[in-house]
Formats: structure tokens, sequence, C-alpha cells
């Protein structure tokens, strides 16, 4: 969720399917990946550009150029926040499932798979998964419990953090309450592994095909459920739950520079619920339909349409495309090292 963030989606199920059977030295497909970023930058400038001229182009740009600089290095902070705290929370997992991979190099790993958020379904997020095998032999059918793991984590955190503040959008409480029940399901199936693997008997005695593929997907349950200890799941939710209510706080920090005064819960359910829609939309970073709801819910709160929209695109740049740049950055210093020679029991 730059970004959150569910997981249960078909395109990210054939990403760790082709992993889980592809040979381990093939490569990603960096060109279809480049022009995924490439679209989610042009999407988001069109649409806040057509957004802004709807709602009086002038205007959107007197209110832009009202944002004061000196709040910038607040929300970089609050944006990095949240990037410590689930980089620990992907360090946390890659502990308990006994991945033997320094934790520089595996944080690295986490901020580069940023580079492909914008990617549709999250699915060039995997690439973590690939670092980790070409450069330290981790076998995939073990790392996709860290990708499913921190995928679930993200939605049971940003669930969470709806669930407290919807109290500011009554209205919305039915919604809310959906979310939790959908996301109590998940939490559900993730710490009670054994209804997953008899899933995965039943399909493959009705198939009776992919016998590796199956035996690989097993496993991947099995380590999945090594992250559902309570030593390993209640640090998570806690790194998550603070690292999403930071960056609801970064909304508060811009509202309140353009003279919109909402409550910071207000605005920390505002971010955390948009990004919940985004998630849910499959949308590459949840683009358009998490500013969408942003700028909504902002102009039922009778905040003006043009601090809406600008308020929205500065805390996705410092969120979303913050993220997008940071993994950029990082990619080519991950792509830097040196493979493994033997594939490591991980």
């Amino acid at each position: 969720m730059g970004s959150g963030a569910y997981w249960p989606q078909r395109v990210q199920g054939r990403a760790l399917a082709f992993l889980m059977t592809e040979s381990p030295a093939a490569p990603p497909k960096w060109r279809r990946m480049e022009i995924a970023v490439a679209a989610g930058v042009v999407l988001f400038a069109l649409g806040f550009a057509g957004a802004a001229a709807w709602g009086g182009g002038r205007q959107a740009w007197l209110t832009l150029l009202a944002v004061p600089p000196s709040i910038l290095p607040v929300l970089l902070a609050m944006s990095a926040l949240n990037y410590l705290m689930r980089g620990a929370r992907w360090l946390l997992f890659s502990r308990a499932l006994g991945l033997r991979v320094p934790a520089r190099r595996n944080a690295l790993y986490y901020v580069a798979g940023f580079s492909m958020t914008t990617t549709p379904g999250k699915l060039g997020e995997a690439l973590r998964l690939w670092l980790l095998n070409r450069f330290h032999g981790c076998r995939y059918d073990r790392t996709a419990a860290l990708l499913v793991g921190d995928r679930l984590a993200d939605a049971v955190s940003t669930t969470l953090v709806v669930a407290v503040t919807v109290g500011w959008f009554s209205h919305y409480l039915w919604m809310a309450l959906a979310a939790v029940a959908v996301v109590s399901a998940l939490t559900g199936l993730w710490l009670r592994p054994g209804v997953l693997l008899r899933c995965l008997d039943f399909a493959y005695g009705r198939l009776h095909r992919w016998p590796r593929l199956f035996v690989r997907a097993r496993r991947a349950v099995r380590a999945l459920w090594q992250l559902s200890y309570p030593r390993v799941f209640l640090p998570a939710l806690a790194l998550g739950a603070i690292g999403w209510c930071s960056e609801g706080l970064s909304f508060f920090v811009v509202l309140h520079a353009l003279g919109a005064h909402l409550h910071p819960l207000a605005c920390v359910f505002i971010f955390a619920f948009a990004m919940m829609v985004g998630a849910i939309s499959v949308l590459p970073g949840g683009l358009g339909s998490t500013e969408a709801t942003m700028i909504g819910l902002l102009v039922t709160q009778q905040v003006p349409f043009d601090v809406a929209v600008v308020a929205t695109a500065v805390v996705r740049i410092t969120t979303l495309w913050l993220a997008v740049s940071l993994g950029l950055l990082a990619l080519p210093l991950a792509l830097g090292g040196r493979a493994a020679a033997v594939p490591a029991r991980a």
C-alpha cells in the first residue's frame, strides 16, 4: 500500500505460481516492469491535471503554491517512518523463516521492491523473491510465505487502523465492518493453515496434475504458519499500524497547512480507508481509486475541492511516489550483489 495492500489477488497468485515453477536463473521481465512504472507516472499526472482543470485550474495552481515548503521535511520523515516500520516487519518475518540473509542486504531488497509498486496487482514486488533466490539461493516455496505474510500483515494493519478511526465517519461503518470480516477470514486461514492444506489436497486429488507445484505450495503454506506465532504476528501488526498511522498523520499536516482543520484521526481514517479501497481495486498502486476516495471523503467534510485535490496530490507524491523513487535508487545496488553459487537451504 505505498501503499497498500491486500494479498489475495489473482494476478499475484499467478506470479507466485510462476516463481515456484520457473528456473531460479530466470530474470524478471524488466521491460514490462519499466513500462508499468512509466505508465503509472503518466496516469497519476494526467489524473490530477484533469481533476485540477475540472475544479478550476487556476485556483488549484494557487493552492499548490500555498503549500509551505517547510512541511516537506516533516512529510518525508513521516513516510520514512512508515517504510522503516514495514522494513523492520520484513526482517522480522525473514528471521522467523530462518532465511540466512544479511539484514542490510535483505532491507535493500525490500526497498528495491518498491520500484515495482505501480505494477498491476503489485506483481513487481515479487522481485524481492527473485533477488533472494538469485543472490542467496533462498527457495521460492519458502520465501513465498514472506511475500504473502507481508501482504496479509498490511491488510490486517490497515483494517485495524480503519476500524479504530471509523467513528469520525460513522456512515462508512458498514464498509469498515465488511472489511474487518473479510480480513478476519483471511487471518483465520493464516493462523490455521490446516484448512489451506486440506484445500490443496482436495484440489490435487481432483486434478492429479502438477505434483511439484502442489508440493511446493504445501511447503509455502507450512512456512506461512511460522509467521502466525504470537511472538511474530503481534509485533508485525504493531509495526504496520504505526507505519500507516504515520502516513495518515502526514495527510493531516498537509491539510492543516492549507487551512482545512480536520481532526487528526479523521485524516488517518481517510488515508487508511483510501488505501484499502485502492488495494481492493487491484489497480497499479491503487492509482485513480485511492485518489478519488481521498478527494471524495474530504469534500464530504466541507473541504474545498481545490484543497482536496492539492492535498491528495502532495500526500501521494510524498508517500507512494517517494517509495517508488527510493526503490528505483535501491534497485541498481540490489542487482550489484554476487549470485549464490550453491542454493542455500532456506
